[in-house]
């Protein structure tokens, strides 16, 4: 009876600790009103009643448990967050966090420079749902993205769901976590298809998981005469699944403004739509990658325009496994097994000259090389050899001598 008082008690200071988080984040308030940063000179924390808290100090706005649903006014539309373009803004988001607007961007950077950036850091868990109940599409107030006319965009951890998609005037960089977008069911615009990001100067991804699904292009980096970066596009690792449900379109799409270049150097790439990767003005450069699954693609993987100096790069395929493999079969004497001719054939099948894309075929002659060596059987002498060694005397015959010295001797 003791040890069940014990036990009863442990779960009462159980739920005495757990019973606090649950309330607080049951009553966090609904904003419906505009979080404007672009005013606001003084720290806040509304984190127990609002899930917000602004440090004015650093600029770093933390979301938890946030619950954004902001409508238009009679005058105009309003986003859920306003900052200015020209500040530097780092957002931190944990538990459950949902921001709702009508029309307007859920984040709008405003005029004031052009040399600012928002990053988001998100624990393990923590989720940021941003969403646009309606579309307007109509003289650039919303042109179905959730992130608007921001310079520049950081994603390094946590989870980001957003219905719409992100227009970037500067760079995105995802480093890390759950980046998903989605615009495939967004009607039409007045400009055309909603497409997933939209970056001018770089989209650069070095890790994470990123998952864009778009009416048009899944990322597109057009790029603008005052940009000297040429590199619009560099895949550098994480796991990056891209498609475009529009007509004639790909999923990565650069160059139609300045020369860009689509880079790729690592990553689980997969693309999907009537085109994979496609430049207008630039080179693409396939140097390397874990995967690449173009298993989606109707029409052509890789496209540069016809212009001159667009051209598409290759990396070779890595030939190490089968150099390794005919290295094995070298060693070998031939002589000591009963059939080495699937040997010679799995070495003398091999083909040079293969690239990236290839990869798996030269893997595959590597493979063929190594079966047929442990497929080899070695010739087995059973039959016993009596010949006499030469050089050596046999017992009997020393024998025979010393009985017949015996017998002279006598």
């Amino acid at each position: 009876m003791f040890k069940s008082k014990i036990l009863n008690i442990l779960f009462i200071i159980f739920i005495f600790f757990l019973v606090p988080n649950v309330v607080s984040a049951a009553n966090i308030e609904t904003e419906t009103e505009t979080l404007d940063l672009t005013n606001m000179e003084k720290s806040q924390d509304n984190l127990e009643t609002k899930g917000w808290k602004w440090d004015n100090e650093s600029k770093t706005l933390t979301l938890r448990n946030a619950n954004f649903d902001v409508k238009d006014d009679d005058n105009k539309s309003n986003p859920c967050i306003k900052l200015n373009k020209s500040d530097n803004i780092t957002v931190i988001f944990e538990g459950i966090n949902t921001l709702k607007s009508q029309k307007k961007a859920v984040i709008y950077a405003a005029d004031g420079g052009n040399n600012g950036s928002i990053t988001f850091k998100g624990e393990d868990d923590a989720i940021l749902n941003l969403e646009i109940t309606e579309i307007s599409g109509i003289g650039g107030d919303n042109l179905g993205n959730t992130i608007h006319y921001v310079k520049n965009l950081n994603i390094l951890s946590g989870t980001i769901n957003s219905n719409g998609g992100f227009w970037i005037d500067g760079s995105l960089n995802i480093n890390g976590g759950n980046v998903n977008i989605n615009t495939e069911n967004m009607p039409s615009l007045s400009s055309g298809l909603p497409g997933g990001v939209y970056v001018l100067s770089q989209v650069k991804i070095d890790g994470g998981n990123v998952n864009i699904k778009a009416s048009s292009a899944a990322i597109h980096v057009p790029g603008n005469k005052t940009d000297i970066i040429e590199d619009g596009v560099i895949i550098n690792g994480g796991n990056v699944v891209l498609s475009s449900q529009a007509a004639n379109t790909p999923a990565i799409s650069a160059g139609q403004t300045t020369r860009k270049n689509i880079v790729i150097n690592g990553g689980n790439i997969t693309v999907a739509g009537d085109y994979g990767v496609y430049t207008a003005n630039g080179v693409i450069k396939v140097n390397g990658f874990e995967s690449f699954n173009d298993d989606g693609v109707k029409k052509e993987s890789f496209k540069v325009a016809k212009e001159t100096g667009n051209e598409i790069i290759y990396a070779d395929a890595d030939y190490s496994k089968v150099d390794k493999a005919i290295e094995e079969a070298n060693k070998l004497n031939k002589a000591e097994y009963k059939d080495f001719s699937n040997v010679e054939k799995a070495v003398n099948s091999v083909i040079r000259g293969k690239n990236i894309l290839e990869q798996e075929d030269v893997d595959a002659m590597a493979k063929a090389i190594i079966d047929a060596i442990n497929s080899l059987e070695h010739i087995e002498t059973n039959e016993k050899d009596d010949t006499p060694k030469t050089g050596v005397v046999d017992l009997s015959t020393i024998v025979k001598f010393i009985v017949l010295g015996a017998i002279v001797g006598m």
